[in-house]
């Protein structure tokens, strides 16, 4: 009986691509190379069946070009490997390589940036030819790749939304939205923060003086539990500082 073969797909995610990448450049820098010396980079003995696949997903993500018979880096993946994490620009070509692949460009244009189950995607893929046995692959790599693009998209989408609140500052203060004072006084701004895109910022305007408090604009259900047991800590070091009348009418610090 012939062997049911599956349809082409990266075998490596693109966090996984990304770091054989980085071993090819730690090793090779954007020089050319024969396949072999890729392979060698990557800790294979020479070309065989396991080191062509991993060269493939790389080349598949468009990490590693074809330069005649030899390979090198492509521009995208120096970009990915030497920015900083919170370059735009380096999220941006992440994204790019994410949906290089045609399978999961596919998928992506059948779910979206929501990921469907694997049974899902199990159904969809077994419809398309995938082979029971191979199935789960595929899924596993687009399941971690689109798990770094959710990341990436959140920095260049929040660092966009800042940039068009410094080219309009109209717009900026209708993005700042007052929250009513419950003791009557000023309202309080919440705003992106200026310095850091990915936080947010709450200034509350009291008689005294004004109270600044600045968050991560993404959080979870477990650092919320943490800030409100920090918060009551913070309430109580407050208290410190409230002063009471004395008898004179002279305040005096509260022990």
């Amino acid at each position: 009986m012939a062997r049911v073969r599956s349809p082409n797909y990266p075998s490596l995610s693109l966090p996984s691509a990304i770091e054989a990448a980085r071993k090819i450049y730690d090793k090779e820098h954007t020089h050319k190379a024969d396949p072999e010396v890729m392979a060698k980079a990557l800790g294979y003995s020479g070309m065989n069946g396991a080191s062509a696949t991993a060269l493939s997903a790389l080349k598949k993500y468009g990490l590693l070009l074809d330069e005649g018979k030899q390979l090198k880096i492509s521009s995208d993946a120096l970009t990915i490997l030497v920015d900083p994490k919170d370059s735009v620009e380096r999220a941006k070509l992440i994204v790019k390589a994410a949906f290089s692949p045609q399978l999961f460009s596919d998928l992506n244009e059948q779910y979206g940036e929501t990921v469907p189950s694997d049974e899902n995607m199990r159904a969809y893929l077994l419809k398309r030819a995938f082979s029971p046995s191979t199935v789960d692959a595929p899924i596993r790599a687009y399941r971690e790749t689109m798990e770094l693009v959710s990341g990436v998209k959140k920095l260049y989408d929040q660092t966009a939304q800042g940039q068009e609140m410094q080219d309009d500052p109209l717009a900026s203060e209708q993005q700042r939205e007052p929250t009513r004072n419950p003791g009557g006084g000023a309202p309080s701004k919440q705003y992106q923060s200026s310095v850091n895109p990915s936080m947010r910022q709450d200034v509350f305007s009291i008689e005294e003086g004004a109270v600044t408090i600045e968050w991560p604009a993404a959080l979870s259900v477990e650092s919320l539990k943490d800030i409100e047991d920090w918060l009551t800590i913070v309430k109580r070091k407050i208290s410190r500082s409230v002063q009471k009348p004395e008898a004179d009418g002279k305040p005096e610090a509260e022990e």
